[in-house]
């Protein structure tokens, strides 16, 4: 009788837990999240109909969540259907609060989803897509600010698996093939006419004109130059806010270029390296308000599975055709010291900038990434003060160390394109953000070496 009595009892304790719980409305569950009672809460939210409800503030269970950060009840709440862009009395949504919170997981969570973010005083601004591979197919996003509502978003969609092409949306009307990347060679010989362009810096209007006044791509931004070559010696990225649409439209007539003969060449500058080692200091204002405004690192959407990241990480640090090597700073005699063929500077680049540094390979890169490496050296122009200028005498051995007779570089700016040392160094660094100053090339051709200019001016330099 006792224990039938007992076994009632007990009975009757969980129906009244149960509902107590059912009975339960949003404040209860505010309070259990603010005071980080996660078990308790999400408990209530398996039986509470309405998530969405407001305290004083205007704060939704969401907004407690991100701001208390706590990702299992964010998962929670969004599963069951709760709205991730509610505003409180201030105007402010969830993804405010998680990224005052700096917690990566409940971002990174509210953003897959459509969250948006309340940002005033900023014009309409978008950039993108950035494409990730992923196990389910490709996925393709955008950034975006709304000026009109105040929000900054990210709006993406996965593409199906086995798909490669996609066409933009939102405004965006390109179509984008991807493909696997692969490991390019870096040594070419070649008949063919080679078309050279300096740091582009997100300019990507003045390259498309540079581009098509010489026939290497049409109106369409086609690739027309059959099996020429095209290089750029790097620094594609920072200071301009054109960046992604420089990297996408290279990427494109790399295919492109392929399929007529031609070759398309990037080597590294140092803003590749500094971007994808998160170092974000020189991307444009643009970048920095919608990066921060969603609580992303700008070099966050470069990652090593990124389509665009991936395929930046493949590229060389130096390209030799023919008898000139591309090289973004330039090779100084410290670095011929240091015994490492332009074949090992890349190949160790390539590894470093995927996996970093390991005790194995700690001692060499230091020396490619000092002053005095390929990506940040300037003795060809100027003095330092960690090295001199270099004279001609000094640059023989160099150029017959490296096997070659010219070499091209950028990074040192000069308002027009320069031969030094008797032709042996070109300078193709033209700053692109000074209107003022005439956009211009190299061309290499039959073995002659000139500088062009956008009004069709061709000057022979050697």
């Amino acid at each position: 009788m006792l224990k039938t009595l007992y076994k009632g009892f007990l009975f009757s304790c969980l129906l009244f837990t149960i509902s107590c719980t059912t009975n339960q409305d949003t404040s209860d569950l505010i309070q259990t999240i603010d005071n980080r009672q996660t078990e308790s809460a999400l408990q209530i939210i398996d039986h509470l109909n309405n998530l969405n409800e407001q305290d004083s503030l205007g704060l939704a269970p969401i907004h407690w969540a991100a701001k208390r950060a706590l990702p299992q009840i964010a998962k929670a709440l969004i599963k069951k259907g709760c709205d991730i862009n509610l505003t409180d009395t201030q105007g402010y949504t969830p993804l405010n609060y998680a990224i005052k919170a700096d917690n990566d997981e409940i971002v990174h969570l509210l953003l897959k989803n459509g969250a948006v973010v309340y940002k005033k005083g900023l014009s309409n601004l978008s950039d993108g897509p950035f494409v990730d591979w992923t196990e389910n197919g490709l996925y393709a996003y955008y950034l975006k600010h709304d000026s009109l509502s105040c929000k900054t978003y990210m709006t993406g969609k996965t593409i199906a698996r086995g798909v490669n092409e996609f066409k933009g949306w939102d405004g965006d009307t390109t179509t984008y093939t991807i493909r696997n990347t692969k490991t390019p060679k870096w040594e070419f010989n070649t008949q063919e006419p080679i078309f050279v362009l300096g740091d582009i810096h997100g300019q990507y209007d003045r390259m498309i004109s540079n581009l098509q006044a010489h026939g290497v791509i049409d109106k369409q931004l086609k690739w027309s130059w059959g099996k020429g070559h095209l290089v750029f010696v790097g620094d594609i990225f920072d200071r301009g806010q054109k960046v992604t649409e420089a990297l996408w439209l290279i990427y494109k007539l790399e295919q492109e270029a392929d399929k007529a003969g031609g070759k398309v060449h990037i080597s590294f500058g140092n803003h590749e390296l500094m971007v994808l080692n998160k170092d974000n200091r020189y991307i444009a204002r643009a970048y920095k308000n919608l990066c921060n405004n969603l609580g992303l690192d700008y070099n966050a959407l470069f990652h090593p599975n990124s389509v665009l990241g991936e395929w930046l990480r493949s590229k060389n640090s130096m390209t030799k055709i023919n008898d000139v090597l591309f090289v973004h700073g330039g090779i100084s005699q410290k670095q011929i010291d240091s015994r490492m063929s332009p074949e090992e500077i890349n190949k160790l680049m390539r590894q470093y900038l995927i996996s970093g540094s390991n005790p194995n390979n700690q001692d060499k890169l230091q020396q490619i990434l000092k002053s005095f490496g390929p990506f940040w050296y300037r003795g060809y122009f100027m003095d330092r003060s960690q090295y001199k200028k270099i004279t001609g005498q000094e640059l023989t051995p160099i150029l017959k160390a490296l096997k070659v007779s010219i070499i091209v570089v950028g990074h040192t700016e000069n308002d027009e394109l320069s031969a030094s040392f008797n032709g042996r160094i070109i300078d193709v660094n033209i700053p692109l953000a000074e209107d003022s100053i005439p956009n211009q090339a190299l061309l290499i051709e039959d073995g002659k070496f000139y500088s062009l200019t956008e009004d069709g001016n061709k000057t022979l330099l050697n």
